[in-house]
């Protein structure tokens, strides 16, 4: 994690423990709504747009990549204590946050790949 993992403690850091206590309340609203909307499935247009908000709020910890985004997808699934974290919200809820953000990362990686091909063609 190296110097990534050191920025984003000095990120943390600045901010006052009110910031820090809004941020945790706003990820772990973010997380039940994906949660209470699971019904309407993992590429529905309001987890989607759920997605962008859990996105931006990564924001808070450091600059997401899309590599970094579809590998918090896995290990929110696959790692024992992210997984524990997740199903005690719903027990569904780590297996389809894996398969919402890969379609996420998708959409990303299109949306990417379709501005380069433009650029290629101009």
């Amino acid at each position: 994690w190296g110097e990534g993992a050191a920025q984003s403690i000095r990120l943390w850091n600045s901010y006052s423990d009110e910031r820090k206590r809004d941020i945790m309340l706003e990820g772990s609203h973010i997380y039940q709504e994906i949660a209470a909307n699971m019904d309407k499935g993992a590429d529905s247009p309001e987890v989607q747009a759920l997605l962008v908000r859990w996105h931006e709020h990564l924001r808070h910890f450091y600059e997401p990549t899309i590599e970094t985004l579809g590998g918090l997808g896995d290990m929110y699934s696959d790692h024992p204590d992210f997984n524990a974290t997740f199903t005690r919200i719903d027990p569904d809820l780590p297996g389809f946050l894996k398969e919402a953000i890969a379609h996420y990362v998708d959409v990303l990686e299109t949306r990417w790949l379709e501005r380069e091909l433009g650029i290629l063609e101009e």
